[in-house]
C-alpha cells in the first residue's frame, strides 16, 4: 500500500509543548514541530501521548484538511462556483469526473487517514497516562470521528442512498495499523462515528485550553445526525450546544479573523508567526490582490445581491468586472472555525421544521440569522409553518456557509430525502459527486472496490 503515513510506526513529529493541557500557557496549534524521535521512547509517558495528540491536531488544521482543501473540494463539487475556466485537478473535480490520479484529492485523503492513524496511536497508548486519560481519549475519538465523517461524505454515496445503508463507504480504521482494509458499509462508518462521539462527549471537559471539548463532540453529533436526516437527534444535540449559552452569534467579519469568533465551538487557532492556518483558503479564494482561482457564479450572486442583504459586502464584483469573488478570506491570517453557532441554529431550525415540533424556537433561530443578514429589515412571522421555516433555513445556509465547503453535503443530504437541489442539474446520486479513491489505496489490494467513474453535470 503506497499510503505510508510518513513511517509513523518508526517515528513521529514531536510538537513543543510548554506545560501540557489545562495550563493556559500554550494551545495545541501554537506548537512547532521540532524533531523526530523513536516511537517507543516518545510514547513511554503521558507527555509523549500528549505530543502525539498534538500531531493529530496539526494534521486536522493543516492544508490538506481544514486549512483549506476540505472546503475547496466541497465547493468544487457543488453548484455555487463558476468553473468555466478551471483546468487540471480543479477542472476534473469541478467536472465531477475524478480518477485514481490527482494529487490534490489524493493528498487530502492521505492526511485525513493520517490524522485518524495518530488518533488511534493515542487510543492504544492511554495506559501510560494518568490524570489526562479521559481527556486524551475524548480528543482522539473526536478526531477519529471527524476524519471518518469527512471521508465518508466525499468518497461514498450519502446516508440514505440505500434503504439499509449497506452501500459501500470508506475504510474504517479503528486501530493503529497500516494494513490494507476493505471498505466498510456507510452504516458501519456512521455507527462508528456516533459511537466515538458519544464516548467523547462524556470524556471531554467543558473547557479544554483550545482543544476539543464536550461541546465540540455534541456539535459534531448534531452535524452527523443532520447529514443522516435523523432530525430528532440532530435537534437534540444542536439544542444542547445552543442552550449551553457558551457561544453567541457574532459578526461576519469576525468569523474568519485573527482575533477569533464568539461563535466558534471548535476552531483551528491562529498563532502569528508560529501556526497560521487557512493558507489554502487564502490561496484559492483571496481576492484583494489578484483575481482568485475560485469565483462564484451569477446564479449564486443573484441570491445574495438583494436590496437589504448585508452579506453583499462579503463579495468583490467591481475590481474584476464579470467575476464574483469572495472577500471572506482576505486576510494575512485568521482562525478557521470548523464547528460554530450559526450552523447549530440552522440545524436546530430545520430539524424542528422536519419533525414539526418546537416551531417557536425554530422561528426565533431563523429570525436571529435573518436579523443579522438583512440589518433587521427581514423576519418570518410568529406562527410560520414548518414548510416556511425549512425553506428559509436551507436558503440562508446556502449563503451563510458559501465558500466553506458545506453546499455539497446539502445536495447529497436533501437528495437522499427525495429532492434534487443541484443547480447544475445533476442527480444527487450521480457517480461524479463521489470522489474516486487514490491508486495508493488500491495498489496492493486487488479486491478493493473502487467507485464507478463517470461524471454528471
Amino acid at each position: 500500500m503506497k499510503i505510508k503515513y510518513n513511517n509513523i510506526w518508526k517515528s513521529f513529529i514531536v510538537l513543543s509543548v510548554v506545560a501540557g493541557f489545562g495550563t493556559g500557557c500554550k494551545k495545541f496549534l501554537e506548537a512547532t514541530p521540532v524533531e523526530s524521535i523513536n516511537k517507543s521512547v516518545a510514547l513511554a509517558n503521558e507527555q509523549g501521548v500528549v505530543q502525539e495528540m498534538n500531531g493529530a491536531y496539526q494534521i486536522v488544521g493543516g492544508t490538506n484538511m481544514f486549512g483549506g482543501k476540505i472546503q475547496v473540494m466541497g465547493e468544487l463539487l457543488a453548484d455555487q462556483l463558476d468553473g468555466s475556466q478551471l483546468n487540471g485537478d480543479f477542472g476534473e473535480i469541478y467536472g465531477r469526473k475524478t480518477s485514481v490520479f490527482g494529487a490534490y484529492k489524493n493528498d487530502m485523503y492521505k492526511d485525513i487517514y493520517q490524522a485518524i492513524y495518530r488518533a488511534n496511536i493515542v487510543l492504544e497508548n492511554l495506559g501510560v497516562t494518568s490524570s489526562l486519560k479521559d481527556n486524551l481519549e475524548g480528543q482522539a475519538l473526536f478526531v477519529r470521528a471527524l476524519g471518518h465523517f469527512e471521508a465518508v461524505k466525499l468518497w461514498a454515496q450519502p446516508y440514505g442512498y440505500s434503504s439499509d445503508n449497506s452501500h459501500l463507504g470508506v475504510p474504517l480504521r479503528t486501530a493503529a495499523s497500516i494494513v490494507t482494509q476493505q471498505r466498510a458499509t456507510v452504516k458501519q462508518v456512521y455507527d462508528q462515528i456516533i459511537a466515538d462521539l458519544k464516548i467523547a462527549e462524556v470524556r471531554l471537559p467543558d473547557e479544554n485550553n483550545g482543544y476539543a471539548t464536550k461541546w465540540a463532540a455534541k456539535a459534531l453529533l448534531a452535524k452527523v445526525y443532520f447529514q443522516m436526516n435523523d432530525f430528532a437527534n440532530a435537534y437534540l444535540y444542536a439544542n444542547q450546544v445552543i442552550a449551553s449559552n457558551k457561544f453567541t452569534l457574532d459578526t461576519y467579519a469576525s468569523r474568519f479573523s485573527e482575533t477569533g469568533c464568539k461563535e466558534s465551538i471548535f476552531k483551528i487557532t491562529n498563532s502569528k508567526g508560529t501556526y497560521e492556518p487557512g493558507g489554502e483558503l487564502r490561496g484559492q479564494f483571496r481576492s484583494d490582490f489578484n483575481l482568485p482561482t475560485l469565483r462564484f457564479n451569477s446564479a449564486f450572486w443573484a441570491t445574495v445581491n438583494t436590496a437589504t442583504d448585508t452579506r453583499k459586502a462579503l463579495y468583490e464584483t467591481v475590481k474584476y468586472p464579470g467575476f464574483v469573488a469572495t472577500k471572506k478570506y482576505n486576510s494575512d491570517r485568521f482562525e478557521v472555525p470548523v464547528l460554530y453557532l450559526t450552523d447549530m441554529k440552522l440545524i436546530r431550525a430545520e430539524s424542528a421544521a422536519e419533525t414539526n415540533t418546537n416551531l417557536t424556537i425554530a422561528i426565533q433561530d431563523i429570525n436571529d440569522i435573518l436579523s443579522r443578514a438583512y440589518g433587521g429589515t427581514k423576519s418570518i412571522p410568529a406562527g410560520s409553518s414548518a414548510s416556511l421555516i425549512r425553506t428559509n433555513a436551507r436558503f440562508e445556509r446556502s449563503i451563510e456557509m458559501a465558500g466553506e465547503g458545506n453546499r455539497i453535503s446539502e445536495i447529497k443530504r436533501i437528495g437522499a430525502k427525495g429532492e434534487n437541489i443541484d443547480r447544475r442539474g445533476a442527480s444527487w446520486n450521480c457517480n461524479g459527486l463521489v470522489l474516486q479513491f487514490p491508486q495508493g489505496e488500491m495498489a496492493t489490494n486487488a479486491s478493493f472496490v473502487r467507485n464507478p467513474e463517470g461524471g454528471c453535470n
